[in-house]
Formats: C-alpha cells, structure tokens, sequence
C-alpha cells in the first residue's frame, strides 16, 4: 500500500484529517491534547506536532495558545477527486495510461475525474475552469499544442498556488511550479533515425506534428542522428502536419497521404519513412500498400510509442517504447506523495528512456544500393 511507505508524521495527519473529513469533528470541536495524541498513536511529541503544523497550514485545524488545537470553521475538505485531461479520450495509448493511474488512486481510495481537450488550447481552458470550481485534489494534463506558445500556464499555475499538485505527461514547460513525467522523446527520434543508417539507409524521410512538443523532439533526434552520421538533412525529406487528428480524422488521414505522395515524388525518393507515431505509421503502410509499394522492401517504416497495434502480425512495425501504463502510474504517485505531504513538492522530472522494438518494416539497404540506383 501507497500509505505504508509514508512517514509517522504523515500517516497521523491524514488519520487526522480522514476523522475531519468523516465530520466526526466538527467546526469549532477541540482536538486531543498533543499528550493524548503521543499516547493514541503511540508516536513521539515532535511527530504530532509536524501533523498538526500541516493541518494548520492546510486550514482544517487552528491553535489557540494555552487552550490547544482545534477544527476550523472554513475546513477545506478532500473531494478525494483527481482530475486527468488527455488531448484524446479515444487515443491508441490513452486506455494504458489511464489505467495506470487508475490502479493507483483506486486502491488509495481516489477517482478519476476526466476530461478531454481534443488538443484545443479554448478546450482545455474550459475544462481547467471546471475542475478549479470542483476544487479538485490534484491534476494530470497532457497539455494540448505544448510545442506552441502555451497560453493556459497561468491557469496552471493557480492549482498550484491554492496547494493543488500539478503533473504535467509527455511535454515539460521552463516552470518549476510543476512536477513532469516524460518519455526522452529526443532520444526515441535518434534510435529510430540511427537503426535506418546501421540498416543501411541515408535516404531518410521524416513524418511529424507541429505545435507537439513530443512530436518537436524526436525531429530533433532525427535531425542529431543524421548529422552524427555525416548524412545530409534534405527539406524535401522533412514533412510537418499541423492538422490534429483529435479534431478531424478524414482530413488528417488526407493529410498524410498528400505528404507521402509528395514524398514518392522527390527525384531521390526515401528508402526509409520514420514516423511520428504509430497511428501515423499505420497510416503510412496502408497508403503504400493502396500504392502497391512492398514494407519493406520498397520502403522501410519505422513507428513510436510500440502500442498493441503496430504489434499485430499483419502489421508488425518496429517502433520506440513510450512508457504508457508506468508513466500513468508514476504521475499518480507524485500526486499522492503532494497530497499526502501537505506541501506542493514541485520540479520532480521523471524522465524514461525509450527502447527500439524491432519488427518487420525495417531492410537492410545493400552497399551497392545507390551505386545501382545511378546507373
């Protein structure tokens, strides 16, 4: 159990407060002496007092000197409530994430509350406002358009100052108010990249999203890994999509087509496409195949995050690892470590390091390949 880990202190502060909360003490109701306190929980003077300070800070108890402890009348009561915003609640990653924090809060006795931006900053607002009005305990956002000038950081930053801890998934801001759970997406993009070169290729194209700072990295790491390898960065290689395929699937699937299509039509076409996820690398296969190019033979086709589909035996792509479930159940615990410490821990950075999964949708490029391919 989350709780045994905890120190005395905190576990007789939130004894305390579970008995405040239960409305076993009312406003006003005076607490027992820190005497009777040491004798009940059989912890020492110094303990209850560093519970009882958090309770004051908390404003669910005040000290009248000479008199003892006492329930306030204004007691900012746990709605046991945590609430999760996911740019999609239908992503083909989103059910392992939430399940990860789902089997953390369940057993500690907190639900979820959900909400859906469909990666719109004017969404995401809407539903910040809500859960601030619903005072709830703590927040999980995967910030929509975070490789963009963020404009709801402000709103962010308010849970925070009313002792509500914030975790931000997938992207990290220059703001220390917050804790952040992240995959190396940088380092995911420089794998990817580097396992084409070790397979032989140079003629490497690049599909990703724009104003996604998850998507930003691992161009980054694209761009790291070719320039290590003294391979030139084509633009004509470098596709960016800006259409969100939260708000309309049908014109970001005809997106992507086009941007493949103008692909096939570089004068040196690419041996080897790397995508920016696995949902976009899908995509890519099916439109090669309505195109009769063979994965991977033709064109080679690498994916991120290793969901369960690009493991299907008919697909079987090689993609980057993304933590999903664990990352779920890490930024749960980073919320419950704040709620239960009484105080906003800030600036945690958990940070995974990814892993290649080779399939299928990678060829080996002979060493004769281009010399063949000028003849």
């Amino acid at each position: 159990m989350h709780t045994n880990r905890l120190p005395k202190y905190i576990q007789v502060k939130n004894n305390i407060e579970k008995i405040i909360n239960s409305g076993q003490l009312k406003p006003r109701d005076k607490l027992p002496t820190e005497s009777e306190l040491c004798e009940i929980y059989g912890v020492s003077r110094h303990t209850i007092r560093k519970a009882l300070n958090i309770l004051e800070q908390d404003g669910l108890v005040y000290k009248k000197q000479g008199l003892g402890t006492f329930c306030s009348d204004n007691q900012k009561k746990k709605t046991y409530n945590i609430g999760f915003i996911s740019i999609s609640l239908h992503d083909y990653i989103f059910s392992d994430i939430l399940a990860g924090i789902d089997s953390v809060l369940h057993k500690n006795g907190y639900q979820i509350i959900l909400g859906n931006s469909k990666d719109d900053h004017y969404r995401e607002k809407e539903i910040l406002n809500e859960f601030l009005k619903k005072d709830v305990d703590g927040l999980i956002i995967e910030p929509a358009k975070s490789g963009y000038a963020y404009p709801n950081i402000n709103l962010l930053e308010r849970f925070v100052d009313n002792n509500i801890p914030v975790v931000i998934l997938d992207s990290d801001f220059d703001n220390n108010k917050f804790n952040y759970v992240t995959v190396n997406d940088q380092q995911g993009g420089y794998l990817a990249t580097n396992h084409f070169i070790e397979e032989g290729h140079e003629n490497i194209a690049v599909i990703y999203k724009g104003l996604h700072k998850p998507s930003i990295n691992r161009f980054k790491g694209y761009e790291q890994a070719l320039k290590e390898n003294n391979i030139p960065v084509y633009n004509d290689y470098i596709k960016k999509y800006y259409i969100s395929e939260f708000e309309n699937l049908q014109n970001f699937e005809q997106e992507i087509k086009s941007l493949v299509i103008e692909l096939l039509e570089v004068d040196k076409s690419p041996t080897a496409i790397f995508c920016f996820n696995d949902q976009v690398a899908i995509l890519v296969k099916e439109i090669l195949d309505d195109l009769n190019y063979q994965i991977p033979e033709d064109i080679s086709i690498i994916g991120f995050d290793d969901s369960k589909l690009v493991r299907l035996r008919h697909i079987s792509i090689t993609s980057v690892t993304h933590p999903k479930m664990i990352a779920g159940e890490r930024a749960a615990n980073i919320i419950l470590e704040n709620i239960d410490s009484g105080v906003i821990d800030s600036n945690k950075k958990i940070t995974f390091a990814p892993k290649l999964i080779e399939r299928d949708s990678v060829n080996e490029i002979n060493k004769n390949y281009y010399l063949d391919n000028l003849a």
